[in-house]
């Protein structure tokens, strides 16, 4: 994303309130917030001898809070995305908090960089916000650790190596355009009522069964990518998806920063796209058959050795075998957000999303998560991947599949 002008990779988090904020609150727990994690105030270097990037941590010192008196929360975010100076290669914060008075509610949004959190992370980041204990603690996770020698991890890597061989074989394609420079990071939020939650997982239920919740989503989501791609080109595409698969079970073993996941790369031959059940269960037998190889071991070793690598070096095989093509689109289904965290700062808890940026290639990114029985898809994409029209058919085949109507902006 550095490379090609895309910016750092950045996240914003949207929690929804009831009631009136209580700024000081606020400020006071961010204070105590920075002086806890020194993670949030670091930055990365990479050792010229192993070429691991390691953190190295600057003096404490409060989160900055950012007070917006008016405006439209979705404008709002946008420009915090498009022009935040969180940068994990300079000195300063790693995240901002930044809160929208609106008459008798407020918003709080969290901005951060996927380098330090995922949303797993900023999860347990939401259950611990409003705490005022300054003392250190130390929940870095693996941005300690080393990863072994390059040797080992090519050994361990290579049944992933031989599976990604096999991809270029495809006719993967996404929404990103060769000849458009990637503008700004845009988005669109669909925010479901209870009512319209039921009801799309009512349709799961008959027509996959409940059990298959991320491959019923990663299903629909890349259904409706392949129509896009479909109405720029009467060939119909392969989509090769990069999704989720979750590190570590026990919940509570989980630290506050680390990548919770593992690339799970598959691809989906046009074919299997003409029906959700068939696109769905095509998506579950890829996952048993990757798991059954132990490809997530093998995915993650390739991670840590992309990770030492220049991106000019590890991009070469994409352009080369995959005609530049990352993935064709980015997804994930993160379940309950925030499920144990019913107030902050005393406030209730309306609603809560995520909004990631994404960049081009693919270009674009569906995402879904839930708050008490409440469905959210945030739609985020690369301002010159897909033009208006493109916009609405991604929308409306996404629509068509959930079975429900087009919601209310939240």
């Amino acid at each position: 994303m550095r490379r090609s002008g895309q910016g750092p990779h950045l996240a914003a988090t949207v929690i929804q309130h009831a009631g009136e904020p209580d700024p000081d609150a606020i400020r006071k727990a961010a204070d105590a917030l920075g002086r806890r994690h020194s993670l949030l105030h670091a930055r990365v270097r990479r050792s010229p001898v192993t070429f691991e990037a390691e953190w190295l941590p600057d003096p404490p010192a409060a989160v900055p809070v950012v007070i917006h008196e008016t405006g439209n929360t979705a404008e709002i975010v946008k420009s915090i995305l498009n022009s935040s100076s969180i940068d994990i290669f300079r000195p300063g914060p790693n995240l901002e908090i930044h809160l929208l008075t609106q008459g008798e509610n407020h918003t709080i949004i969290l901005l951060w960089p996927h380098s330090l959190f995922d949303a797993i992370g900023i999860d347990k980041l939401i259950a611990e916000l409003d705490s005022t204990d300054p003392e250190p603690r130390h929940d870095w996770g693996e941005t300690t650790n080393s990863s072994g020698s390059a040797a080992a991890l090519w050994k361990t890597a290579h049944p992933m190596i031989e599976e990604m061989r096999t991809f270029p074989a495809a006719n993967i394609r996404s929404l990103h355009q060769p000849k458009h420079t990637p503008g700004a990071a845009c988005f669109e939020v669909l925010a479901f009522t209870q009512e319209e939650t039921q009801t799309i997982h009512a349709k799961m239920a008959r027509t996959v069964g409940e059990l298959l919740k991320i491959p019923y989503f990663a299903a629909l989501s890349a259904r409706a990518v392949a129509e896009v791609i479909r109405s720029r080109d009467a060939e119909p595409p392969d989509i090769l998806m990069s999704l989720p698969i979750q590190r570590i079970q026990n919940p509570s073993a989980r630290p506050l920063f680390q990548n919770h996941m593992v690339a799970w790369s598959l691809l989906l031959p046009h074919q299997s796209l003409d029906g959700l059940a068939t696109a769905a269960m095509a998506l579950y037998r890829s996952y048993g058959s990757f798991m059954k190889r132990g490809l997530p071991v093998a995915m993650e070793a390739l991670t840590k050795l992309s990770e030492r690598c220049p991106s000019r070096l590890y991009l070469l095989p994409i352009k080369h075998y995959l005609k530049g093509e990352i993935c064709s689109l980015f997804h994930s289904h993160i379940g309950n957000l925030a499920a144990h965290t019913e107030t902050l700062f005393t406030r209730p808890i309306l609603n809560a999303w995520h909004v990631p940026s994404v960049s081009t290639p693919p270009g674009i990114g569906v995402f879904f998560s839930e708050r008490k029985a409440r469905l959210t898809c945030t739609l985020s994409w690369r301002e010159g991947s897909l033009n208006a029209a493109e916009l609405v058919t991604l929308r409306q085949q996404l629509l068509t599949d959930l079975g429900v109507e087009a919601p209310l902006a939240p």
